[in-house]
């Protein structure tokens, strides 16, 4: 399935190159016009169908809960700006995940902030100035960030130290 997204992905990706490259600025013009629609269509068929399982009560509420956890999915919906749950409790639940192997490393991380869709967080305890403290942020805690927040415009950190940051990786975090 990733592969067929990738790939489709890929393909819009041409095709919208060949489209900005089109000479007749009229024919360009139509084009991205169908684009519009298309994605007007679709986003109204899917906020339709997050009202209809919105509509269905405790079932309705499994339902959508797959519906979220799908990639697929939650992709579209936040594409289309539909995705029920907000960029900052998707945060906080994904520094929920990688928090329990922060702890077990003696450290935390901590989100300071969110604005303009830009993550403020702080490492705490002893990894902060572990030199292992950039590579475990840049593997484990990128990752699932990215994973829950493909909308998010970035993040910032504190507690990691230049001197941290340019060194090689420890024995801290980067040997879990």
């Amino acid at each position: 399935m990733n592969n067929d997204l990738n790939r489709d992905g890929k393909r819009i990706q041409e095709l919208m190159q060949k489209i900005e490259a089109l000479p007749d600025i009229g024919a360009r013009e139509m084009l991205h016009e169908c684009v519009r629609s298309l994605l007007a269509l679709y986003g109204g068929g899917l906020g339709r169908i997050l009202q209809l399982v919105n509509n269905m009560g405790a079932e309705g509420g499994k339902v959508r809960d797959v519906l979220l956890r799908d990639k697929l999915v939650r992709g579209l919906l936040l594409i289309h700006g539909l995705h029920p749950v907000s960029l900052e409790a998707r945060l906080l639940e994904a520094l929920g995940k990688i928090r329990p192997y922060l702890q077990s490393h003696g450290g935390n991380v901590e989100l300071l902030g969110l604005q303009d869709d830009v993550a403020r967080l702080r490492l705490q305890g002893t990894c902060k100035s572990c030199p292992s403290s950039a590579v475990t942020l840049e593997l484990a805690v990128r990752q699932v960030i990215e994973e829950a927040c493909p909308d998010l415009a970035g993040f910032e950190v504190e507690g990691v130290t230049p001197a941290a940051e340019q060194a090689a990786p420890g024995p801290c975090l980067a040997t879990a």
